[in-house]
């Protein structure tokens, strides 16, 4: 069986160069037309609220009655923060924010820094305005509708309502222009190489 080097495989694309160039073109079309359909444009929009006791209002009396020190009650606080990003995903918190704009679970994400007593509620949408609109309904919902349902959960206080988004976007079309032509130039490399292959071996 004949074997190839590179100055074999350099004549075969010089002398087919035309087959390399076309099927280059057509798979940057292919490539660019799939972007172009799939893209898409999403807003992510966060605020953030503390959950948490006032610590500077606990008395000596209480100190010596309970043993409770601000340390316990920071502890505390910050180990109820998996059940509060619970219910704020999805509980009456939730329903009450859909009532004043519409969205899904899937368009939300609830999550804390270790060790703190903030949550920070992200919402996405396809929207910028409707991104922050989201996350501070829920904010809103938070405030109001927490201590109901966790009486032993601290104060909420909105620290920052969301304002401003971050942008993303979906595949780029020059990127997949040229992936599409890496493509075509490699798989009409495999091909020519392949029937010059068989034509030697008849």
């Amino acid at each position: 069986m004949k074997t190839y080097s590179l100055l074999d495989l350099l004549k075969l694309i010089i002398s087919k160069w035309w087959i390399w160039v076309i099927t280059a073109i057509a798979f940057a079309f292919v490539g660019f037309g799939f972007a172009k359909i799939t893209h898409f444009k999403t807003y992510q929009a966060t605020s953030t609220l503390t959950v948490a006791h006032n610590y500077s209002k606990i008395s000596q009396a209480d100190k010596q009655n309970n043993g409770q020190d601000a340390f316990d009650l920071t502890q505390s606080d910050i180990l109820l923060q998996n059940s509060i990003k619970s219910l704020i995903k999805d509980s009456a918190i939730t329903d009450n924010a859909k009532k004043k704009i519409d969205f899904s679970s899937n368009d939300i994400n609830v999550n804390s820094p270790d060790n703190s007593v903030l949550i920070k509620i992200s919402a996405t949408a396809g929207k910028a305005k409707k991104a922050v609109k989201i996350a501070n309904a829920l904010s809103k919902s938070t405030k109001k509708i927490l201590p109901k349902i966790l009486p032993a959960a601290g104060k909420v206080i909105i620290a920052q309502k969301a304002v401003e988004t971050i942008e993303s976007t979906g595949p780029s079309a020059k990127k997949y222009a040229l992936i599409g032509a890496i493509f075509g130039l490699v798989l009409s490399g495999v091909v020519l190489l392949w029937n010059d292959i068989k034509d030697k071996l008849r």
